[in-house]
């Protein structure tokens, strides 16, 4: 693959001749870079590679005899020819161009036979350059309630040091004067949060971003000529600045507050947006709102939904009880607001005297999240309910923000504030899971007395009308909203709007270049580009090209120019490799993290953050099934290294590895995956196969934190293949299309074809309550004990404590409710199974300080990864540990960020003499190639595939 040949060696290099110079308008320098591309259709040669400069510009082409000796290496992806004209470059009819080789180490002979077949012979790479030319209360009242006694585990809890390991990615900013980025900036008037000294630099920084009219990095002016210092290239026109960056602040700084801050600050020539100021007359209160609607429902009968689709209610009289209970659970536990002024009323309504009495005396504006419940199921209702509302002459606005939604548009009173005809509308894409969060952070931060007209273009009936997404203020999407209309043709609403200003949040989720939702993002077009994400990189440097070719920066946007010129050099260690991607880095990123400080103080005082082990020792009963389990599994893996057919039966492996990582939290968990299964004996190859993808299908559905082998990170879209072993689908397209027609697994090198693949869901999308087995009597486990006697410890000690109780398993979340219930604990559950209404629901409950809130909540690992708000608590129990310990790290950071009051203490239980004391050694080694990402080059298929195998002896005890 493409990942492979660009980590490989430099063959060698060649002199060649670029010819036909005079046919052609692209002009190149002396020492610039060029770009060699096959042109098999060209009707004089069918063996023609053109010579493009950077602007993609055709030079010239290469002289045929040596065309002929390039074109099969070419082709067959053999090697990548880079070129670079060294002098000559004003000449009339031919230049010079030195080209070098590069390519896996298993070509290279045949690279060097093909060019031999021709009379041509690479010279060596010059000595020491492998880098080629470039180089609440209420809990009081049950804490004394009776229930089962938890005996206190044998060992005391350990403190971890691993976490002061820093990312490669913080220490790039460790030389770097920010001299430049500590100029503080009020926000505008419709920001109603008071923002931090850290959020003040941020916003000025973003503001100057967007206003520049500097040169971009790696160029500069010499005698009316714009030069790029890295590829030798120039032109006449000034190539234009990136008007934004890469927010790439720690998470928890409030990179979100900052961006509404930016949204409304700096609107166009340094002007704040101009949006409506309301007055008190506009507003209305959450009550009377609800009563008219609930009158309204009463009258006609009609339908009522949340804006998520999946929760329709029943007509009739049973709605308006349904109804009048939802809101009121609802808004039990939303945060109470400022009080406002009472509006104003004008004009007899016809209501009964007890109505007219409520019209005077509601209180409470009504809230942002209200929306979700303002919605029928067809639009005509939406204007009759308007219509039923105006017939009381009450002159309101709902919200602060006009929310719209699907085919509301029609219904908007607003009126466009925009003077010129530049472009108003920013564009938010976020995933799914963050999408609530934009909501809610909307409606605390947005002043009360604006109104900020908001869309979100999210659900089936979402509007197609690009004229009415550019109307907006902001548009709010998704990565898969935008994935899915892009489509194949790329015709989507989205792309054709020129927006004002783009923001991808969580921006690291286009990081795969092949990827649909990639491609959508890189295609959109926007006047200004921000990229939010506390982590920029995640394996190696290769993860920020799509970053930088989002933010259009010049040459980066085609990728040979960023793996020349940055990407190689620095994994390859060539000297400056570094110091171009720092000054690169320096130029459009802001990065901060909880320990950086502004003016002598730390940026963020947070409180302490504590990480300890919790060694759990298994019963007696428990450790016998263990071990018997244990030694079945070893007995079968032993035979498969004795027969060298490891990997041909990975699903096997990962089956028994399973099944003991099971067994250490719950007996009742564990999957049948049983090793009787692992005789062959008797099954035909095609049954075999069969056997090992249901396996594999059973792991994945159990929400083991599988590990593609092509991008080393947690799966996203697994698919299967008909060797039974498991990839991102992304990923293993990808290596389907560059290896056509000959395509092989990674893994096991066997055929690999489109049509073979399966398809499988994570258990995150699998409706939790059908992992419960009504047939099994509850028993608890040792490590159910240990998790009970630490929370009522902690319930002793504190009764308004709050904690989180992580697992990957939801199926063993949801045998841990039984305790808890039987304890009295009050708890929520979050899990990807979740409808979006229901995840809100239990966050805002969660977060509530109310009497009576829920004290612990129950998360699985994968839906507590990004963009969640749990600051209310300040106990986390991991109850297993993750393969991706970056995985387990982003989920601590929910309650370890902005807004959190107490020191965070994070348990995580880990089975004594198990395959969890492995998997923390394993862990270990990833943090340390973590650190050192830039230094190392990306490992080769067969490194990955040796990596594996120790793994499995490792943690297997072979």
């Amino acid at each position: 693959t493409e990942e492979e040949t660009d980590s490989a060696t430099l063959y060698g290099t060649l002199r060649g001749s670029v010819v036909g110079l005079r046919y052609y308008t692209g002009i190149v320098n002396n020492n610039e870079m060029v770009a060699l591309q096959r042109e098999p259709d060209n009707p004089y040669d069918k063996n023609a590679i053109k010579v493009n400069n950077v602007n993609g510009d055709q030079v010239g082409h290469i002289k045929k005899e040596l065309a002929a000796a390039l074109a099969g290496i070419m082709d067959n992806k053999l090697a990548l020819v880079e070129g670079v004209v060294p002098y000559g470059a004003k000449n009339a009819f031919t230049m010079p161009v030195q080209m070098s080789f590069w390519g896996r180490e298993e070509n290279k002979e045949v690279v060097l036979d093909q060019l031999k077949r021709h009379g041509f012979k690479l010279a060596p790479p010059p000595k020491g350059e492998s880098c080629g030319s470039e180089c609440g209360s209420g809990s009081k009242q049950i804490s004394g309630r009776a229930g089962p006694r938890y005996s206190a585990p044998v060992h005391a809890a350990v403190q971890l040091t691993t976490e002061q390991l820093k990312s490669e990615f913080d220490k790039l900013f460790e030389d770097l004067k920010e001299d430049d980025k500590t100029r503080e900036m009020e926000g505008a008037e419709a920001v109603g949060t008071l923002l931090l000294p850290h959020q003040k630099q941020a916003l000025a920084w973003m503001v100057s971003r967007e206003n520049s009219n500097n040169l971009p990095p790696f160029w500069e002016e010499r005698s009316n000529l714009y030069y790029n210092t890295l590829t030798n290239f120039a032109e006449k026109q000034r190539p234009r600045n990136v008007l934004g960056g890469i927010l790439a602040d720690d998470m928890g700084l409030g990179k979100t507050l900052t961006t509404i801050a930016l949204i409304l600050t700096n609107f166009q020539d340094g002007e704040p947006l101009p949006v409506e100021k309301l007055t008190s007359d506009n507003y209305v209160k959450v009550d009377l709102i609800a009563k008219l609607m609930t009158m309204y429902i009463f009258h006609k009968y009609q339908f009522l939904r949340y804006e998520d689709s999946s929760s329709v209610m029943e007509p009739g009289v049973s709605s308006l009880k349904k109804f009048e209970t939802m809101t009121s659970k609802y808004s039990s536990c939303l945060s109470k607001r400022d009080k406002v002024k009472k509006p104003r009323y004008s004009g007899s309504s016809g209501l009964g005297e007890s109505e007219e009495r409520l019209l005077q005396q509601t209180e409470g504006k009504l809230q942002g999240t209200f929306f979700f419940f303002f919605k029928f199921r067809k639009d005509s209702e939406n204007h009759k309910f308007l219509e039923f509302l105006l017939c009381f002459k009450v002159n309101f606005t709902p919200l602060n923000m006009t929310y719209v939604s699907s085919g509301t548009a029609g219904i908007q009173s607003v009126e466009k504030k925009c003077s010129n005809d530049g472009p108003r509308a920013t564009l938010i894409v976020c995933p799914l899971s963050v999408l609530s969060n934009w909501i809610d952070q909307f409606e605390q931060h947005i002043h009360q007395d604006f109104r900020v007209n908001i869309y979100v273009y999210y659900g089936s009936d979402r509007s197609k009308d690009p004229s009415i997404l550019a109307e907006q203020d902001i548009v709010l999407t998704t990565y898969n909203i935008l994935a899915t209309d892009y489509g194949v043709g790329g015709d989507s609403p989205l792309h054709k709007v020129k927006w004002l200003r783009i923001v991808l949040d969580e921006g690291h989720t286009i990081r795969n270049p092949n990827a649909q939702q990639t491609k959508a993002a890189l295609n959109l077009e926007g006047h200004r580009r921000w990229v939010l994400t506390g982590t920029p990189i995640q394996n190696s440097v290769k993860d920020l090209w799509s970053l930088i070719s989002f933010l259009k920066l010049k040459p980066f946007t085609d990728r040979e120019w960023w793996r020349r010129t940055i990407q190689r050099p620095v994994t390859m260690g060539a000297p400056g490799g570094l110091g171009r991607l720092q000054s690169l880095i320096r130029s459009i990123t802001l990065r901060r993290t909880k320990t950086s400080k502004v003016k002598g103080k730390l940026i963020l005082e947070l409180p302490e953050r504590k990480v300890l082990v919790q060694h759990v020792t298994l019963s007696e009963e428990e450790r016998q099934i263990y071990q018997s389990v244990k030694k079945e599994g070893k007995a079968a893996i032993s035979r498969f290294f004795s027969e060298g057919t490891v990997l041909a039966h990975y699903a096997d492996i990962l089956g028994v590895l399973l099944r003991l990582r099971q067994l250490c939290c719950h007996p009742h968990l564990c999957i049948n995956t049983s090793s009787s299964s692992f005789s062959a004996d008797n099954k035909t190859i095609e049954e075999l196969r069969e056997t090992l993808v249901s396996k594999m299908k059973l792991i994945l559905s159990s929400g083991s934190d599988e590990e593609c082998a092509v991008c080393l990170e947690s799966l996203t879209l697994p698919v299967i293949t008909r060797c039974a072993h498991v990839f991102c689908k992304p990923c293993v397209l990808e290596v389907i299309r560059t290896e056509q027609p000959n395509a092989k697994c990674p893994l096991c090198r066997n055929e690999l074809r489109v049509e073979h693949l399966v398809e499988c869901h994570l258990e995150e999308e699998i409706d939790s309550s059908s992992g419960k087995r009504s047939n099994q009597v509850w028993v608890s486990s040792s490590k159910i004990d240990a998790l009970m006697h630490a929370l009522i410890e902690l319930r002793r000690d504190d009764p308004t404590a709050k904690s989180l109780v992580v697992s990957q398993f939801t199926t063993f979340l949801s045998l841990i409710e039984n305790p808890l219930k039987e304890s009295g604990f009050a708890f929520t559950r979050l899990d990807g199974s979740m409808a979006q209404n229901k995840r809100v629901e239990a966050i805002q409950c969660f977060q509530s300080s109310q009497a009576g809130s829920p004290t612990v909540m129950l998360l699985s690992l994968k839906a507590g990864g990004v963009g969640l708000n749990l600051t209310a608590a300040s106990r986390v129990f991991l109850m297993d540990p993750a393969w991706n310990p970056a995985a387990e790290d982003q989920c601590f950071d929910r309650c370890h960020r902005l807004g959190q009051k107490h020191d965070v203490v994070i348990t995580k239980f880990i089975v004594k003499d198990s395959v969890e004391e492995h998997m923390l050694k394993i862990q270990n080694k990833k943090r340390e190639l973590a650190a050192g990402a830039f230094a190392i080059k990306k490992p080769s298929a067969s490194e990955v595939k040796q990596t594996k195998i120790n793994e499995i002896k490792a943690l297997i005890d072979l």
